[in-house]
């Protein structure tokens, strides 16, 4: 039987065809397929990691999750995921979410559509593999770049793409005390926060990323924060 996403994915293709190939420039933020944030008067946060899943920092960080009770969101590479399946399991066991950051970090604005889909739909095909929830299809696109082609891809395969509002800045290289900053003193109700567990060729250091973590999880905590993932954190707002 053709699984959910891969029908989905050849929908997408059937109603992009009926309708044309759309703007090339951004989309507006108040596109009812993109998330930017949850409600604020709900006293929760969304923590997500992009570009991942790394054998070292990934499991470290899945640890501290524990210790802390927090749900997150991780976007994923597909080609990671073919690498580490064991790493998205662990994921879904610990009640994670797990969303598609393409196949292999690809800037979708400047990708031809036949190769964008391919991106997308072989790393859902992956995560559909290894268990992942169908009800929960995500899409966070490398370097936030995204365009109203994309949105209406998403539209028509039920999709949603996710964005953020609070940058740890992980991924300039910052150490843990100016990450740990740059999220406590920016966080608020509703705030959607971007780390990274790796990156597109698994070569940073981010070991600054689970220092900070150290902290920050505890903090968030004590201050009476709700850490829950995007589905959760999107079900309190209309959408």
């Amino acid at each position: 039987m053709m699984s959910h996403r891969l029908l989905c994915g050849l929908l997408g293709l059937l109603a992009l065809v009926i309708i044309g190939p759309g703007s090339a420039g951004t989309a507006t933020a108040a596109d009812p397929v993109t998330i930017w944030a949850g409600q604020p008067s709900q006293h929760t946060v969304a923590l997500t990691f992009d570009d991942g899943p790394s054998p070292t920092y990934t499991r470290e960080i899945l640890a501290l999750l524990r210790q802390y009770q927090a749900k997150v969101t991780f976007f994923v590479l597909g080609e990671k995921v073919e690498k580490y399946p064991e790493l998205i399991r662990a994921m879904v066991r610990d009640g994670h979410e797990v969303g598609n950051h393409t196949f292999d970090h690809c800037r979708l604005t400047k990708t031809a559509q036949p190769a964008r889909e391919r991106e997308l739909e072989r790393t859902q095909l992956d995560l559909d593999l290894l268990g992942c929830p169908e009800k929960d299809e995500l899409i966070r696109p490398p370097y936030s770049a995204f365009d109203n082609r994309l949105v209406s891809y998403c539209k028509h395969t039920h999709r949603d793409i996710v964005l953020w509002s609070v940058d740890s800045g992980d991924w300039r290289g910052l150490g843990a005390q100016a990450i740990v900053h740059n999220v406590l003193d920016r966080v608020k109700n509703g705030s959607i926060v971007v780390f990274h567990d790796s990156d597109e060729k698994s070569e940073k250091d981010r070991r600054p990323t689970v220092e900070a973590l150290k902290i920050i999880l505890p903090a968030l905590k004590a201050q009476g924060y709700r850490m829950v993932t995007i589905s959760e954190l999107a079900c309190s707002q209309p959408h």
